[in-house]
């Protein structure tokens, strides 16, 4: 079976009893047992539907897809955001298709629904900008929108099998097997999980070579492919990899910050010290075992560029990553990247992070992440 009911039911279980009580988490408890199963019930009954009306997707080929990899809060959204704008060239799945509609006979009954009823999208399209706005003013993540690219590991929810199940719950031991991927999962749940992420990408292709008449790469961000850099290989031989990575000193308060955040809206009691030590541990692995890998692999297939040089001159970072992976840039992607470089000259970060507030120490960053400042020249005196 492809969706993990074990894990569903451990985690549901250990939600209920180990995590502790609030007014907030009741209401969040209540709205995922109402929600969660009726959503799935309609997903999956559209990826059954695709094998009976579309099954041409099956086969349906993924060539040289491009990864965007890296530890959170490196910069990975921003360059998706930015590489996406890249159409001619690059297929992309928005929030809501990842979230809402992974499947092809969801997202063509979508399609008519929205031009049955345009008053009703336009409405509903409005009402989720005005919750949006409101969620971006208070958020110390990313801006989130159902119509941008996201992260699309969030497919994995749909059997039970993402990352974010355990991380952003406060179940921190659920999300151990997710976050050492290739080391710690057993070699028949890796081939589960990637065979269905696989599966939803070449329904993804299919759907979007059927409207727009073009034949596209795939392009996605997803930094917990982080730790699934050889079974990604082993599922997409001809995958192309960008890594981006992020001075220790900012990266790892950013996340904690940001993690905090997430349990705090969920109503989750305050382990701020198990969290430093998990997000410790998470970088470790995320910052040395993609780089071991990539570093192995064929010429013209991993790109590794700097959040600096990403965020403080965009324009000649994406010309030299398209001439590492062998990506050939139209004029009016060129035109773009001008754009964005005039923009990012004047962008200036609203996020600050005191290291001590957060439970973090300047020094074991230092010491315990030597081998990346050594590296890539990080600049050890922030923070």
């Amino acid at each position: 079976m492809v969706f993990n009911v074990k894990g569903l039911a451990r985690f549901v279980r250990l939600w209920i009893f180990d995590t502790g009580w609030t007014p907030r988490r009741r209401v969040i408890l209540a709205a995922f047992f109402l929600g969660y199963p009726l959503l799935e019930g309609i997903i999956w009954a559209g990826l059954l539907l695709d094998d009976l009306l579309f099954r041409g997707y099956r086969r349906y080929p993924v060539p040289s897809p491009v990864f965007i990899i890296g530890n959170h809060r490196s910069g990975t959204t921003f360059l998706h955001r930015l590489l996406s704008r890249d159409r001619q060239q690059f297929a992309t799945m928005k929030m809501w298709e990842i979230l809402l509609a992974p499947s092809i006979t969801q997202r063509r009954a979508a399609a008519g629904i929205a031009g049955a009823a345009r008053w009703f999208r336009e409405t509903l399209i409005e009402g989720l900008k005005r919750l949006e706005n409101d969620w971006h003013e208070k958020s110390v993540m990313h801006d989130v929108s159902f119509q941008e690219p996201e992260e699309d590991d969030y497919l994995l929810l749909h059997i039970w099998s993402a990352l974010t199940t355990g991380l952003s719950s406060g179940l921190l031991s659920e999300a151990v097997p997710y976050t050492f991927f290739d080391t710690a999962l057993p070699d028949k749940d890796r081939h589960r999980i990637m065979g269905f992420y696989r599966q939803c990408i070449r329904r993804h292709m299919f759907a979007d070579r059927i409207n727009h008449r073009l034949s596209r790469t795939y392009l996605a961000k997803n930094p917990a492919f982080s730790p699934k850099v050889a079974t990604a290989r082993r599922f997409f031989p001809d995958a192309k990899f960008i890594y981006l990575v992020r001075n220790p000193l900012e990266m790892i308060p950013s996340f904690v910050s940001m993690m905090r955040f997430s349990w705090d809206v969920i109503g989750i009691p305050g382990r701020n010290q198990a969290l430093v030590e998990y997000i410790m541990e998470m970088a470790r692995h995320w910052y040395r075992y993609p780089l071991q890998e990539l570093d192995a692999v064929p010429e013209g297939c991993a790109a590794i560029v700097t959040y600096d040089d990403l965020t403080q001159d965009p324009d000649t970072t994406v010309h030299r990553i398209y001439r590492k992976l062998n990506l050939d840039m139209g004029p009016d992607f060129a035109d773009v990247l001008n754009v964005e470089a005039t923009r990012s000259r004047s962008y200036k970060s609203r996020h600050h992070y005191d290291l001590h507030a957060l439970g973090l120490s300047r020094k074991r960053i230092l010491d315990e992440f030597r081998d990346v400042f050594d590296r890539f020249g990080f600049d050890t005196t922030i923070g």
